[in-house]
């Protein structure tokens, strides 16, 4: 209602606005009610003006070719008239508002200069009039466009205060079923909460039951394997044997059950050739029907047939059942008869005993004294182990030191003592001790078969380090000067190594290039050989030491120049 209101006053209030520019300004769009009284004076003028065209003089009628050979209309001509007021004659005759005013005198004579001076102003005016109408259905669109938009607007609001009302509305409904739904799941969980400790309650019972019939089932255990100690060693070998011949029938049953398999299965093959051969053999109609029945039921037995599969195997890795184990002893006697051997026995076993003490005794005696000894040994001996525990460390510390420097100096050497495989990069230890020997004559020594690879690295070491204190003494420009040289002849011996390797690749291709070509064509006759399938292999497993060959190399190598 609100918005009713306010839509009203703020059409009487554009009303007013344009009512007031209305005759200053000429492009305001009319209201409604203007237009259409418009409309209605347009059409009573243009009823007047044909009713007198009928009631007037011949004379003053006009022609179709004449009305569309004028140079302006009627309604071109008044506004000329408003618009411009008639002024007199010049010296070029008159005035298109003289012109205007007598429509019905023509002048014999007209200067040209007139006529297009006429046809000027009436172009001039037409094109106002043309803009003037298109600004009109610029403005009248404009506005239905602005209606539009504020009927979608208002249409868009309800629509919104309508889903925002519905929104209200299943929000409180699912408010609602969602109190439902939780008392429901409380009531449940107090449910499920009383079923869980009435459960805990039952499994403790079980529980505690478990653990007394388990307490049992020790006992009887306990009793089980006394009984199996005392039980004489020709009843088991007699179950053993029972168990065997149980096996044997097992197996016999089933190689019995696949020989009929099979032979069904040859039966029902044989057949079916038979079949066979007779449908092919028929001569008359009656015989080649028969057949025909004949090996359709051939087939349809060997269906059946092939549709049986064999057995599979019996498990013979199965034990007795406990319950169903026999027992040696079936009457109280027996265990009686036992024990009265036992205590026979017994006696015997306690002369025995009584002597196995004494020698016992003097063979603790004997481990006294040979365990002080040897206690006294062993303190010697770990003490040994521990100094030359203390050389092996010192030893290895310096193996690293020395084996982390020269893959410092190397830079691309590499020692694979991880998981890396010897391959194209890696460096044998024999070559290495080459390598290092070589130089080692290079830095001015003399060649020496004693002296160790470590020895060799240490006195190299140490004539690197004289000639770093002398290089240090040097000027700076001339070191600079000497590393770029070096550096320069470094360079220019790798492109030769590697234009030298390039030509040696090269030659050996042209090499085997002639050979293919002068080699002699081998031309296959015969039938070609058929492929034969591959033998079955079986998987070798080959149990790998953890230690890869490069670490044993190496504790070789450091054993040698320890020794």
């Amino acid at each position: 209602m609100s918005r009713t209101v306010g839509r009203e006053e703020m059409e009487e209030t554009g009303s007013m606005h344009s009512a007031m520019e209305a005759s200053t300004n000429p492009f305001n769009i009319p209201r409604d009610e203007e237009i259409f009284k418009h409309r209605e004076e347009e059409k009573m003028r243009k009823t007047e003006a044909r009713l007198a065209a009928l009631q007037a003089p011949v004379a003053q009628k006009s022609t179709f070719a004449s009305r569309m050979q004028a140079t302006a209309t009627d309604e071109a001509r008044e506004l000329l008239r408003q618009l411009r007021p008639p002024q007199g004659t010049g010296k070029l005759g008159p005035t298109i508002a003289a012109s205007s005013a007598a429509p019905e005198r023509r002048k014999e004579k007209e200067n040209m200069t007139d006529f297009i001076a006429k046809k000027r102003e009436i172009f001039l005016l037409q094109m106002s009039l043309d803009t003037k109408r298109a600004e009109i259905k610029k403005l009248e669109e404009r506005a239905r466009q602005r209606e539009e938009a504020l009927k979608k607007s208002e249409q868009m609001l309800e629509e919104d205060a309508l889903r925002f009302d519905a929104f209200l509305k299943e929000n409180d409904e699912k408010v609602q079923e969602a109190i439902k739904r939780a008392e429901v799941e409380a009531k449940a969980k107090q449910d499920k909460v009383l079923e869980i400790k009435r459960l805990n309650t039952a499994v403790a019972a079980l529980r505690s039951e478990m653990n007394k019939y388990e307490e049992q089932l020790e006992d009887c255990r306990k009793y089980k394997d006394f009984l199996d100690s005392i039980t004489p060693q020709e009843w088991f070998e007699q179950q053993a044997q029972k168990l065997q011949r149980r096996k044997d029938a097992m197996m016999a049953e089933w190689q019995a059950t696949c020989e009929e398999v099979r032979k069904r299965k040859e039966v029902a093959m044989a057949a079916k050739a038979k079949a066979e051969n007779d449908y092919a053999n028929a001569r008359t109609q009656q015989e080649a029907e028969r057949a025909e029945k004949a090996h359709k039921d051939a087939i349809t037995y060997l269906k059946e047939v092939m549709k049986e599969k064999e057995p599979p195997p019996p498990n013979l890795d199965f034990k007795v059942n406990p319950d169903e184990e026999e027992m040696y002893f079936h009457d109280p006697s027996q265990l009686l008869a036992v024990y009265q051997e036992l205590e026979e026995s017994n006696l015997f076993y306690i002369q025995n005993a009584q002597e196995t003490e004494e020698a016992l005794e003097e063979l603790r005696a004997k481990y006294r004294d040979t365990r002080a000894r040897m206690d006294a040994e062993v303190e010697s001996l770990n003490a040994q182990v521990v100094s030359l525990q203390g050389a092996i460390d010192a030893a290895q510390s310096k193996s690293r030191r020395l084996k982390d420097r020269t893959i410092e100096n190397v830079g691309a050497l590499t020692l694979s003592m991880g998981n890396t495989v010897a391959g194209a990069g890696a460096i044998s230890l024999d070559q290495l001790t080459t390598k290092v020997a070589d130089v080692y004559v290079r830095c001015g020594f003399d060649a020496d078969a004693s002296i160790g690879t470590l020895q060799m690295l240490t006195n190299i070491e140490s004539k690197l380090e004289e000639y770093l204190v002398v290089v240090d003494a040097l000027p700076g420009e001339y070191v600079d000067s000497m590393e770029k040289s070096r550096e320069k002849d470094r360079r220019k011996i790798a492109r030769d190594e590697k234009l030298a390797l390039q030509q040696r690749e090269h030659e050996a291709r042209m090499q085997r290039a002639l050979e293919r070509a002068s080699a002699p064509v081998f031309k296959k006759t015969g039938k070609p050989v058929m492929a034969r399938s591959q033998p079955l292999q079986k998987k070798k497993v080959v149990q790998q030491d953890d230690r890869n060959d490069d670490e044993a190399e190496l504790e070789a190598y450091l054993a040698r120049d320890m020794l």
